[in-house]
């Protein structure tokens, strides 16, 4: 029995303590960085041409008539791929003087990374589609791996960014294995193109030749979620490049590019 004398009065309480005990429930424990890499980390994947090199992000897995094969979409940039592309000098017009050139598309290789069992595959991939306005571009290719698949924030989640968010920026910077980046979100851009609505998110986190493509996340409920691909970083007019002032196009804008596309984003 628990007495209390309460303030200000001469009357005093009392309270049976109970012999029930409540239940502990056990939570998962969850290892934030183990998450982190299967989330975010291992969904990255390096985009090769012949000239170059990107980001990509795998947004989609799909199971096809084919035991223990998958088909895989990524999402890029329309600049990443368009690397793919190289002009040949085929001669001269020995009548006219003009020079005879070819252009030949060397086509796309991807690595995807298992950061947790160092391992990395290499994959020819084909291209679905891409959009040079948009700037976005959907690979695709097949393999006999179950790999990470990127989480898409929904509408919902993609309402409620705001500047000053914490935000992480995953590339394949200077055609090396991903590496995270980390800042907020620093301005939101809205406009139109073709009738259609697009946002852009200005962040802090750093990227550099070879991010483009990549994926921006944000943390929602414990779990990572893809809300951009980072596609530019700021120059001054000296040409000095800014790494921290870094710019994503809204998954708001590439979802309409996916679903015409028929990616299944489930």
């Amino acid at each position: 029995m628990l007495c209390l004398l309460s303030a200000g009065t001469d009357c005093i309480i009392s309270e049976e303590k109970s012999n029930v005990v409540s239940p502990v429930i056990d939570k998962p424990v969850i290892d934030k960085i183990e998450l982190k890499q299967k989330e975010m980390r291992d969904t990255i994947v390096l985009v090769k041409t012949r000239r170059g090199s990107g980001s990509g992000t795998i947004i989609d897995r799909i199971d096809i008539d084919i035991e223990n094969i998958f088909e895989y979409r990524i999402l890029t940039n329309a600049h990443v791929v368009h690397s793919r592309f190289f002009r040949y000098l085929r001669g001269v017009n020995s009548l006219t003087g003009k020079i005879k050139t070819e252009v030949v598309d060397t086509g796309c290789e991807i690595i995807t990374f298992d950061h947790k069992n160092q391992k990395w595959n290499s994959y020819v991939v084909d291209i679905v589609s891409e959009d040079v306005a948009l700037d976005l571009a959907i690979l695709s290719f097949v393999s006999n791996k179950e790999l990470n698949v990127a989480k898409i924030a929904n509408d919902d989640m993609l309402k409620q960014i705001r500047v000053f968010d914490e935000v992480f920026a995953i590339g394949c910077q200077l055609g090396q294995a991903p590496s995270p980046t980390t800042g907020i979100v620093s301005r939101i851009l809205t406009g139109t193109h073709n009738k259609q609505k697009w946002i852009v998110y200005g962040s802090t986190t750093q990227i550099v030749p070879g991010s483009s493509g990549g994926g921006l996340f944000k943390e929602y409920d414990d779990h990572y979620y893809l809300i951009g691909i980072p596609y530019l970083a700021a120059i001054t007019n000296s040409g000095q490049f800014v790494s921290h002032l870094s710019s994503a196009i809204s998954v708001v804008t590439a979802k309409n590019f996916i679903d015409e596309n028929s990616v299944c984003n489930d």
